[in-house]
């Protein structure tokens, strides 16, 4: 009888809705609480939801949302500049580029001791793919600008932010420290505090910046996805060749035809990308890999304290940077345990512990192994013009 009451309290707060969005909202906020037993349960809920701490004894420790609405207003004011935007599609479109430039590069080198002529011509098919998806890329720039302009900032992800919608559930905030009569004083500023931070973070005006740059992941996630559309559709046209199938001369029309049928294996009908290779792609030329080892748990310790945070800010961004910058130098690259793994590892090994980098079959990892003699390839070729350029005074 007793949880009856304390549940028929809480929900005379959703009793005038129309729809069932705050009914919706409530049961969400109950599946969250073990044991539903007085009202003092759910006005612990609102607190610890406001305020942040553990929901029960020895439960996890959860960031409030005042504290994580005023982190993205100082994460928004950071990015606010326009140069932001400007150097994170100039760093993305390198990455970007680079990539099947490198797979080219590292299949022509190889070229002379394998002679497998079929890799090098995929490559260029990729870079081909790349070059002709720009248009597309700049279409789909400007669609998805507009629905992140027109939306809420919680449905955008990007290198340096990632949230997610809650708006029933802020209402529900809203009419127990405004209009429930059981928040104090003090709960109520910090509503009001996080309410506005919210606000704040909605704002098309102060979020630009991030907005435009999650769309520029998306438009440079599509040209990855046509690129690796390309290379698998002139992979499919030689094999046939090479069985002795009668196929047509390879022209950009069969290319085309041939992509299409490899739309559903990179694409899923959302537009979204589910292949590993490209989806490791993507986030690489993004900086969005996640973190591991001593970078991860340091991040970690800083996001659990947010008063640190600020020193230590967008640190998966910073640690994916620098392990690209290291992927290009000769040396350098023996840091990184992805390019150890990807080295060592041979067509005929159980590839298991390399699904992580997107490669499921030999074929896969032959396209990696180009890709890294590629870079280094590059990066050598850098080195030695700067080092030209330094000692010729210029």
């Amino acid at each position: 009888e007793d949880t009856k009451n304390s549940i028929m309290s809480i929900l005379k707060i959703a009793k005038n809705d129309k729809d069932d969005n705050m009914l919706n909202a409530l049961f969400e906020a109950f599946s969250m609480m073990e044991e539903v037993n007085t009202l003092d349960d759910f006005d612990n809920w609102a607190r610890k939801t406001i305020f942040g701490g553990a929901l029960k004894e020895g439960g996890i420790n959860r960031t409030g949302a005042m504290i994580r609405e005023l982190e993205g207003v100082m994460t928004h004011s950071i990015l606010s500049g326009p140069k932001t935007p400007a150097r994170a599609i100039m760093g993305t479109s390198t990455a970007t580029v680079l990539r099947p430039l490198a797979q080219s590069l590292g299949a022509i080198l190889r070229l002379p001791f394998d002679g497998n002529v079929a890799d090098v011509r995929a490559s260029l098919a990729a870079v081909n793919g790349m070059i002709e998806a720009i248009p597309e890329s700049f279409t789909l720039f400007r669609s998805k600008l507009n629905s992140y302009w027109k939306g809420d900032i919680r449905q955008v992800k990007t290198r340096f932010s990632d949230y997610t919608r809650g708006d029933d559930n802020w209402e529900l905030l809203r009419r127990w420290a405004e209009d429930s009569g059981r928040a104090s004083e003090g709960e109520q500023a910090a509503f009001r505090v996080a309410n506005m931070a919210r606000q704040m973070n909605n704002s098309n005006l102060l979020t630009y910046s991030t907005k435009i740059m999650a769309a520029t992941d998306d438009a440079f996630g599509f040209i990855l996805g046509r690129a690796k559309m390309r290379e698998k559709a002139m992979r499919k046209a030689l094999e046939l060749q090479e069985n002795g199938y009668s196929t047509p001369k390879i022209t950009p029309e069969l290319m085309r035809a041939y992509e299409d049928d490899f739309y559903a294996q990179i694409f899923d009908a959302n537009g979204n990308i589910v292949d590993e290779a490209t989806k490791f792609a993507r986030k690489e030329v993004t900086l969005t890999q996640e973190l591991t080892g001593f970078a991860k748990g340091l991040n970690d310790v800083f996001t659990s304290t947010p008063l640190a945070k600020p020193f230590f800010l967008f640190a998966r961004t910073g640690v994916n940077g620098l392990a690209l910058t290291a992927k290009h130098t000769p040396g350098f690259n023996f840091f990184v345990k992805e390019f150890n793994d990807i080295a060592k590892a041979k067509p005929g090994d159980d590839l298991a512990d390399l699904l992580q980098y997107g490669i499921r079959t030999p074929q896969d990892l032959m396209n990696a192994k180009a890709i890294q003699n590629g870079r280094l390839a590059i990066g050598s070729a850098a080195i030695s013009m700067a080092s030209m350029a330094y000692l010729s005074g210029n």
